[in-house]
């Protein structure tokens, strides 16, 4: 009997238990459930504002201090964004039909902070020499702030992202600055092979009378030649390169033989050879060669050498039309200068000057005061001596 009362009492302290269990936790069960709903339905809401939202989440049945605090600081950032979204499309703007960011014609023109534009600039070969030093985080952050700033919807207004592309930058530097290194190691060793081939094809072929800035011309031409076509080129390579302008080179070499063999004592034929071989070195544009060896092989003077080396050109009527009794003054030498243009020598002009029985100092005088516009080898003329009394010049001339 003490056994079944034992039992009934173990009974009825398991079920008062279970009760007061249940009572326990259906309050809180309900309590989650309000908090949930009551969440729910504050973000279904639209149109509030950032106080009108505060108001709604702090009425919310459940709402814990915590909660409160994490639910003002998402509200928070969210007006922030809002705010950031309005200031780019506006708040009662349609929405623009196309989904993501659509760059301006101007983004795609300006490079964003940290970029080096002349960096990627090939024509800027002093860059090549100089070590890209990467930015430091802190200057790197600086910058992707600085991008962040002037159009957050680039970066779908998250920082994170202009951090990346400013990362991404530093790299693109670095990369850019290696290939500038590697070019320009390329193109040196292209030119010293070029050098090497070509003075080999000379040394076979004896072309050993060409000057030192003819010869450099020629490598200059080879490296042109070896171009792309794109590049403004032939788009040949080296050996081939080579063989077309050791033609050149050879024809050249000829002309300098012929230019050193040449007598002063027999003036006719001085003056047709002279005649025939201005024509070759202005096909090569070595004028000013052809004029310094004249000079320095029969000592005629330099407005003479300069009279057979540049020869006139063109239409030049303030020099065709002076009688002695012109009067030479600065306008006349302005437009004397004119007329000149870039492809006439002043030398050659003084030389005409002075066989039309003007003074030709006062025209070089003019120059000297008035150099802009002359090209190097023009200016290099009025330094060159008219002065001189010259019996060889009045042999030859007396014979052109």
């Amino acid at each position: 009997m003490a056994q079944v009362i034992h039992r009934e009492g173990g009974l009825a302290g398991f079920g008062q238990a279970l009760g007061q269990g249940i009572s326990e936790q259906l309050p809180k069960e309900v309590e989650r459930h309000r908090l949930s709903s009551g969440l729910r339905n504050l973000s279904q809401k639209k149109g509030l504002n950032p106080f009108q939202q505060f108001s709604e989440l702090a009425s919310t049945p459940g709402i814990t201090p915590q909660m409160l605090e994490s639910g003002s600081a998402l509200l928070r950032q969210q007006a922030y964004l809002d705010a950031i979204k309005n200031q780019y499309e506006g708040p009662g703007n349609p929405k623009p039909e196309n989904k993501g960011y659509i760059p301006t014609q101007e983004e795609l023109t300006q490079p964003v902070k940290g970029e080096i534009s002349t960096l990627a600039t090939p024509e800027d070969t002093a860059q090549s020499y100089k070590g890209y030093i990467p930015p430091t985080e802190q200057q790197e952050r600086a910058d992707a702030y600085e991008n962040f700033q002037k159009n957050p919807a680039r970066y779908g207004y998250d920082f994170d992202n202009a951090l990346k592309e400013r990362k991404a930058i530093t790299s693109r530097n670095q990369e850019i600055q290696k290939s500038h290194q590697e070019q320009e190691k390329i193109a040196v060793k292209k030119e010293e092979q070029v050098k090497t081939g070509l003075k080999n094809e000379i040394d076979k072929l004896k072309l050993n009378k060409i000057p030192p800035k003819a010869y450099q011309k020629f490598e200059e031409k080879i490296l042109n030649a070896m171009l792309s076509k794109k590049e403004g080129g032939e788009g040949l390579t080296q050996e081939n390169a080579i063989k077309k302008y050791s033609k050149e080179l050879d024809q050249a070499n000829r002309n300098y033989i012929d230019l050193g063999s040449l007598s002063s004592w027999s003036p006719l034929d001085f003056n047709r050879q002279t005649d025939a071989l201005q024509k070759e070195f202005e096909s090569r544009g070595e004028q000013q060669m052809m004029m310094d060896q004249l000079i320095a092989d029969y000592g005629i003077s330099p407005q003479f050498a300069a009279h057979k080396a540049f020869p006139l050109k063109g239409e030049m009527p303030a020099l065709k039309k002076l009688n002695v009794m012109d009067n030479l003054n600065d306008a006349y030498y302005a437009q004397l200068k004119k007329e000149m243009g870039k492809n006439n020598s002043p030398l050659s002009i003084a030389d005409e000057l002075r066989q039309k029985s003007r003074d030709p100092s006062g025209w070089l005088r003019y120059l000297n005061n008035h150099r802009d516009n002359l090209e190097v080898w023009q200016a290099d003329h009025l330094t060159k001596n008219i002065n001189l009394f010259d019996l060889t010049d009045m042999w030859l001339r007396a014979w052109e």
